[in-house]
């Protein structure tokens, strides 16, 4: 029965790939490219820099790199593991066939090793292999470390299993949509306090513990098995054999303790979230009046709002920034800091402070505005249908996508001013110069998804092909270059004026270029600095709303024209609807 299930999931990724667009295939040569490259980059380094790891470094290494990646399986795995338990197509037919629940379940966990597994294997085996063959390890080495990382990667993957059959338990039917957002609030908090352990548990430094060359975990820890092993096979000695056998057992209780689940946590999981997919609605009360008309650009952004507010799936796009203030705070105390010693000088903490805020706009609002195209997905014809232009529905797209990161990362902002102890001056200036210079990110964030929209129902958060999203990422940090210009030409104090002029004489080309345009504006600066100040504010906001206007109005035009948005299917992909002029 397996050998027939592995048959069959192999002429699926085949036909698969048979009819995936060609587009698609250039964006994987691209993709092989880019990790091609990362690897030759990671194993010249390893080779570069191996005849300085001492053989208790590079235990230490392995420690927290397998660590590492168990982490990074349990936090990128889940929602590959969600898909394949709850969300894969091919489930439909398959429970409905006198198979037993236990070998759809085995090909769905050998399913999951073609994704994040594979790459971690591939990411942590290369380099493991280098090092090997510059230290001249002992053929033992390579196997060895092969089965210590399936084993580790087993574990990991376990547990991401262990998570989704435990906790489709515990959420109700009815929020199925909010499972994911459970299972990765959870995970998050479990990798880091995974990542935390090393400084939990020991009185110094991890870094510092590691360069020691002095051990990072007791001897009883699973990850120490695993550094243990591959660092016997690499002296050809024996005492690999011990670790070994104790790190696959592990991995195979991990494994049987995922399969005694099976029955309860798979087959019955899937039909509960099958089943909780539809909500009955309550039976509104008889309206005397109509509903109040709101203007077209106003009902658009009320619209998106909707559709963000009642799937919390939506709001995903916000942990990381949780993960970065929370956790980041909480390991920068744990590493012997004190509240205090974050506080500084004003003129040093408001702008490190705009920078990192600024930073995060421009990798979060350019995605949520391109996500609104691809959001109409299977209701595009409604707007088709109503009596809207591309210009209502662009702007009042732009707005509701630009609104909602500046409100969240403004509150964020005003508790961090008050902790600062910034000037009322400050925060005015700080809050004003962001609205406006975002705007232009959301803009360019929205053109893009009028031009590679793309919907995955079973990752909603995927709504931009691979190079798309990547162009977005470019463009918005570009814009965000250029807008800043004159902002920071604001910020550099007059007395660096005398600096500027001599690197301007000794330095040549691009970078002397530069330093002659500072000098110039700091000249002006002595001599006026009101009018540099307004002409700065003025060619931030001219330009700024420049961009948002251009790229809107090209949203616009795009819709007018038709879009396509690209859905995303188990056997191919192909748009949902065609150009169809005079439609959205």
């Amino acid at each position: 029965m397996m050998k027939t299930l592995l048959m069959n999931q192999w002429k699926v990724f085949v036909n698969t790939m048979k009819t995936q667009p060609g587009k698609n295939y250039f964006s994987y040569i691209v993709m092989f490219a880019v990790f091609a490259v990362l690897l030759y980059w990671l194993s010249t380094g390893i080779w570069a820099f191996a005849d300085g790891i001492t053989e208790p470094v590079f235990a230490g290494i392995m420690s927290y790199g397998f660590l590492l990646v168990i982490g990074f399986i349990i936090l990128l795995g889940l929602p590959q593991v969600f898909k394949h338990l709850y969300a894969a197509t091919d489930l439909y037919l398959l429970f409905t066939m006198p198979i037993p629940t236990r070998y759809i379940f085995w090909i769905k966990y050998l399913q999951s090793f073609v994704g994040v597994p594979l790459l971690v294997f591939v990411l942590y085996s290369v380099p493991l292999f280098v090092y090997g063959a510059f230290i001249g390890a002992s053929v033992l080495y390579y196997p060895v470390a092969t089965l210590v990382l399936i084993s580790v990667i087993v574990i990991g993957l376990s547990i991401a299993y262990v998570f989704n059959l435990l906790l489709v338990q515990i959420v109700p039917a009815s929020k199925a949509n909010e499972f994911m957002t459970v299972m990765s609030v959870l995970s998050g908090i479990l990798v880091y306090l995974l990542f935390m352990i090393p400084n939990l548990v020991n009185d110094r430094p991890m870094s510092e513990m590691i360069l020691a060359g002095l051990p990072l975990f007791p001897e009883w820890v699973p990850v120490t098995w695993a550094s243990d092993a591959i660092i016997g096979a690499a002296a050809g000695s024996v005492d690999f054999l011990v670790p070994l056998l104790m790190i696959m057992a592990l991995a195979s209780i991990f494994f049987i303790l995922t399969s005694t689940l099976v029955e309860r946590g798979f087959r019955t999981g899937w039909v509960k979230l099958s089943e909780g997919k539809g909500k009955k609605r309550k039976r509104a009360g008889i309206k005397k009046s109509g509903p109040k008309l709101n203007p077209p650009i106003l009902a658009v952004g009320k619209k998106e709002w909707f559709a963000i507010k009642r799937d919390m799936r939506e709001w995903l796009v916000f942990m990381p920034i949780i993960f970065f203030l929370v956790f980041g705070f909480f390991g920068t105390m744990s590493g012997g800091a004190s509240i205090s010693d974050l506080r500084g000088p004003n003129e040093i903490t408001w702008p490190i402070t705009q920078a990192i805020l600024l930073f995060i706009y421009a990798m979060f609002n350019g995605q949520i505005a391109s996500s609104t195209i691809a959001r109409e997905a299977k209701s595009l014809w409604i707007l088709n249908v109503l009596p809207l232009s591309g210009k209502d529905i662009a702007f009042g797209k732009l707005w509701i996508s630009w609104l909602i990161p500046f409100v969240i990362l403004t509150v964020i902002e005003i508790v961090a001013g008050l902790f600062f102890g910034w000037t009322l001056m400050q925060f005015i200036s700080g809050i004003l110069i962001k609205a406006l210079i975002t705007v232009g990110i959301s803009s360019i964030g929205m053109w893009l998804g009028s031009i590679g929209a793309k919907y995955n129902p079973a990752n909603p958060q995927n709504r931009l092909k691979f190079g798309t999203a990547l162009l977005l990422i470019i463009a918005s940090y570009v814009y965000l270059f250029l807008a800043l210009i004159p902002f920071v030409m604001l910020l550099i104090p007059i007395e660096v004026v005398d600096f500027a002029q001599e690197v301007s004489h000794n330095v040549d080309g691009f970078f002397g270029w530069i330093a002659s345009f500072v000098y110039a504006v700091l000249s002006w600066k002595v001599v006026n600095p009101i009018m540099v100040i307004i002409a700065g504010i003025l060619l931030t906001l001219i330009f700024s709303l420049s961009v948002a206007y251009l790229f809107t109005m090209m949203s616009a035009r795009k819709i007018d024209q038709g879009i396509e948005i690209e859905m995303v299917h188990d056997t191919k992909s192909k748009p949902l609807l065609g150009k169809k002029a005079g439609g959205l």
